[in-house]
């Protein structure tokens, strides 16, 4: 159907031209790619999305959205505590569930509960009353969920039972909603602990764990959960038990059947990894080699999403919720001008989506404190916020009271990498978000079931690979953690039963419009009565009410009429 994309991409462009200043639409060049100054801008391309009134629509799960980091972090981050806090309720959901952190990662395998904080090896890390001290004040402030991460690897089922039981009684009650057993031991090497540990003998020291195993298979891990399983049981029988925490659940499928068979229903909560790309020392012609390039690629989002739906599938058979308890964009804490770039605020977005699309029950950002991958980082100077926080919280403002993700057609030349996605929110709310990660800008031409404005709110950036710069809504995040700069939306108007809207290349923007009664399963109008917003007046005379009486205006109660209008003149009976 695009053999005559050209054609339409110059008529489009054209009308671009033309409409754009019209529509207070963004200047696509402003708002560059890698191309040079000098370069010729390309075309816009033409692009239609479309949501039916009767699109199917997905529920999304509460809590969707979370963060992960590492059991170190929480002392590092102590002393910024209200700005930790304020980072926080970015990327919460407002009317949602509340925001689920999970705490483990590396560092899982590494920590011991110390309440006497004797001396300990290099390697390991204490966790010591003080710091359930600071897990507690951060869950009373934001009233988050933990998923607490057990140590597989140098610990044993029967003190890591101790350390669930302080956290228990520490902090407050329900807010532990899982331990999660081990940390991606699909890619446990002995060689790499043997490293870490050096010549310290485990037997020998104050941490008297187990010998480190030879490798860990699908049937050792098993094993392995049935023997923390046990220990927990004692101790916290109500909290939910998770893993496997797979690193890699595609090339690693086969566990996560034998693990449920293995388990015998102990297992309530399937956990899984994934980094599109890796950080980590290899040559730029690996596959896996992060570029800004393959960040934006569909094999970073949707791909990726796709490629798990066997793992949501076996799952979800069981009757298992499954939970990515961490992702990011680039593994091994990130690349330098790539982790940290603007190409990571729009892979975020398209990526969640995805995943949610794909069936996906919950999400955790991982942030390492001193990682360049890390949505922000909390520095002396106060909050340094990165491209990726301001992709997440688009991705939550795009959510609200009960989201339900509804079904979008679209349609645009291959030349476009044009993302597309549509929730309902509340009644009668619409929200989409559309991502153009390609080199030219898009006009879309957009076909939802309503007839009101639609307000648009942009995500910009100087170029694809800044790392400052970023305006949501016409607002950046300051160090203090708050807005600054006045916000910013465009409002267009539907013609001819469709919205035009620019989007500048390599940029997304936030669509929000009220959809009409009786689509998307909202309530249908009543006979006789308006499809108005609750406390609306409405014009006297005008759709059924009474008339005015005579010599006293229509205007709403308290509105002051400006001296010398049509409405003043009447009222003053001159």
């Amino acid at each position: 159907m695009w053999a005559h994309a050209p054609l339409l991409a110059c008529v489009a462009c054209l009308a671009w031209l033309l409409a754009g200043c019209a529509h207070g639409g963004p200047a696509g060049p402003s708002t560059a790619g890698t191309a040079s100054a000098s370069a010729a801008p390309l075309p816009a391309a033409a692009a239609r999305v479309a949501v039916a009134a009767n699109a199917p629509m997905t529920a999304m799960p509460p809590s969707f959205l979370g963060l992960s980091t590492e059991y170190w972090a929480l002392p590092l981050w102590s002393s910024h505590m209200p700005l930790l806090e304020r980072v926080l309720s970015l990327v919460r959901v407002r009317g949602d569930g509340p925001l689920v952190l999970r705490i483990g990662g590396d560092s899982a395998d590494h920590a011991f509960w110390d309440p006497n904080r004797a001396p300990g090896p290099l390697w390991a890390f204490e966790i010591a009353p003080r710091w359930l001290a600071q897990a507690r004040a951060l869950v009373r402030e934001d009233h988050a969920r933990l998923i607490l991460d057990l140590n597989l690897i140098t610990d044993t089922p029967a003190q890591a039972a101790q350390w669930a039981a302080a956290a228990e009684s520490a902090l407050p009650r329900g807010s532990v909603i899982a331990f999660e057993v081990g940390n991606e031991p699909d890619i446990y090497s002995r060689a790499d602990w043997a490293a870490i540990t050096a010549a310290r003998s485990l037997v020998a020291s104050r941490l008297a764990g187990p010998r480190l195993p030879a490798a860990i298979t699908p049937h050792d891990y098993a094993l392995d959960f049935l023997a923390y399983a046990a220990a927990l049981r004692r101790i916290a029988p109500h909290v939910t038990l998770a893993g496997p925490a797979l690193a890699d659940p595609v090339s690693h499928a086969r566990w996560l059947p034998a693990l449920l068979r293995a388990t015998h229903g102990r297992l309530g909560l399937v956990t899984i990894h994934r980094y599109p790309y890796t950080g980590c020392a290899q040559g730029s012609r690996s596959p896996d080699y992060a570029t800004i390039a393959r960040i934006l690629s569909t094999a970073a989002s949707t791909g990726m999403a796709a490629a798990l739906r066997r793992d949501v599938d076996v799952a979800h058979d069981a009757g298992l919720p499954l939970r990515m308890t961490e992702l990011n964009s680039v593994n091994c804490g990130g690349r330098p001008g790539v982790s940290d770039s603007f190409a990571t605020a729009l892979w975020a977005p398209d990526a969640l989506f995805a995943l949610a699309r794909a069936g996906v029950d919950g999400v955790n950002i991982h942030v390492r404190a001193a990682a360049v991958n890390a949505p922000f980082a909390l520095t002396p100077a106060g909050l340094a916020p990165r491209p990726l926080l301001y992709g997440l919280i688009l991705f939550v403002r795009a959510l609200g009271p009960h989201p339900r993700l509804v079904s979008v057609s679209a349609s645009h030349p291959r030349s476009l990498n044009l993302g597309a996605w549509a929730v309902r929110v509340g009644t009668r709310t619409l929200h989409l978000v559309l991502i153009d990660k390609s080199r030219r800008p898009a006009r879309v031409l957009l076909h939802v079931p309503a007839d009101g404005p639609l307000t648009v709110r942009r995500l910009l950036a100087p170029s694809i690979d800044a790392q400052t710069g970023v305006t949501l809504a016409g607002q950046s995040l300051g160090a203090d953690g708050r807005w600054h700069g006045g916000a910013v939306a465009q409002t267009i108007v539907p013609r001819h039963g469709a919205y035009a809207v620019d989007i500048a290349r390599q940029s997304a923007a936030l669509l929000s419009v009220r959809v009409t009664p009786g689509a998307l399963g909202t309530p249908p109008a009543a006979a006789g009565k308006s499809a108005r917003a609750p406390g609306t007046r409405v014009a006297p005379g005008a759709l059924g009410a009474p008339p005015a009486a005579a010599g006293k205006s229509a205007r709403a109660p308290g509105t002051r009429v400006a001296p010398g209008s049509a409405a003043h003149a009447a009222g003053s009976g001159r």
